[in-house]
């Protein structure tokens, strides 16, 4: 009897479990719509608490602040900031990390660019006990063609049952009209985890490993250009060679990259982005890449050369690295048959203001 009063507990604690697990997508989405904003750490707590399964508590977070937060404009914009004088930084215990920060900021004005939205995301993420990362890169929408081929976008990647998912909780808050001063909220369930494919149609990440795709095709915006990393912008880089994003050449070629600066002294004295996520589920699909690292600087002006002899006919990639930071990002076609010199292939300079 008392065998079959233990299955009897053993099967109703396991159904009651199971039917825990089997929440909804549209029952989170429902249920978040009555958590007030709070304190990350409490907020995290709130929002996950009722789910067993790593997935159910993304869904929550991700919800959560598609449905609280407004992307920031200036008639949503509140102006406030954080009050930094509350905290006593005697205690370091209080400190707080720079998304914490961002978080309370975005939390307090209930609104957020990009970076705010994704910062939020992987702080609620971080207390929650979820993996999660924030990706900058370059984002194709009706906006983008302000910008040149460069990084322009910020969001995110979270680990759910062994594996790495994409994510964009700004894009999937609502949209801005033309102008960009006025924002309609409309949850899009299209950036909620999609495939890598479908993802890298209008998100190309600084980082190739964050596409999680094993050759992940290149834009368009490559034929006129390569692809400016987050940390091109903090430099003095006046121009470079080639012009195009797409160099082809055959196993046995020699290829010439140059960058001109206009304060290469100054360049130097810049704090390197030295940051890197060495994660075995992304290593598993990196792209063959080589990293063109300056091997001296030009006479006469202030200017690096890069020299590069194609050895390899498997390498996809080429990074320019500066100051120990990648700053291009070249687009290599490995042509069948040899071919001379490349020197007809590297463009006019290309300029900037």
């Amino acid at each position: 009897m008392n065998k079959l009063v233990l299955i009897l507990t053993l099967v109703i604690a396991h159904s009651s479990f199971a039917q825990k697990r089997q929440v909804s997508f549209a029952e989170i989405d429902d249920r978040v719509k009555s958590i007030e904003p709070a304190p990350p750490g409490e907020l995290a707590y709130t929002l996950t608490k009722d789910y067993a399964t790593e997935m159910e508590k993304v869904r929550s977070i991700f919800s959560w602040i598609t449905d609280h937060i407004s992307y920031r404009v200036k008639k949503n914009y509140s102006g406030k900031s954080l009050d930094i004088h509350r905290l006593n930084f005697k205690d370091t215990e209080q400190w707080k990390s720079g998304n914490d920060f961002m978080a309370e900021t975005v939390l307090q004005n209930r609104s957020a660019v990009c970076d705010g939205y994704a910062r939020l995301f992987k702080t609620l993420c971080d207390y929650a006990g979820l993996r999660s990362a924030t990706i900058t890169g370059f984002a194709k929408g009706d906006y983008s063609r302000q910008f040149k081929f460069r990084c322009n976008h910020t969001w995110n990647a979270v680990y759910i049952d062994s594996a790495w998912h994409l994510l964009d909780v700004t894009w999937a808050s609502g949209y801005t009209n033309y102008s960009g001063d006025e924002f309609t909220k409309r949850f899009d369930e299209t950036y909620f985890l999609p495939s890598p494919k479908d993802f890298i149609r209008d998100h190309f990440p600084d980082d190739i490993r964050w596409t999680l795709m094993e050759n992940p095709p290149f834009p368009q915006e490559f034929v006129a250009g390569p692809y400016r990393n987050k940390c091109f912008s903090k430099y003095r880089i006046s121009s470079y060679q080639p012009a195009a994003g797409i160099i082809e050449a055959a196993v046995g070629d020699t290829i010439q990259i140059s960058l001109e600066t206009t304060d290469p002294k100054q360049d130097s004295k810049m704090t390197p982005d030295t940051i890197t996520l060495f994660d075995e589920a992304l290593q598993k699909i990196i792209s063959p890449v080589a990293l063109l690292n300056p091997p001296s600087v030009m006479e006469g002006k202030p200017a690096v050369r890069y020299t590069f002899v194609v050895r390899d006919a498997g390498i996809e990639w080429l990074h320019v690295i500066y100051n120990h930071d990648t700053v291009l990002r070249y687009r290599l076609k490995i042509k069948k048959t040899a071919a001379g010199p490349l020197a007809n292939q590297i463009a006019k300079t290309e300029s900037f203001p």
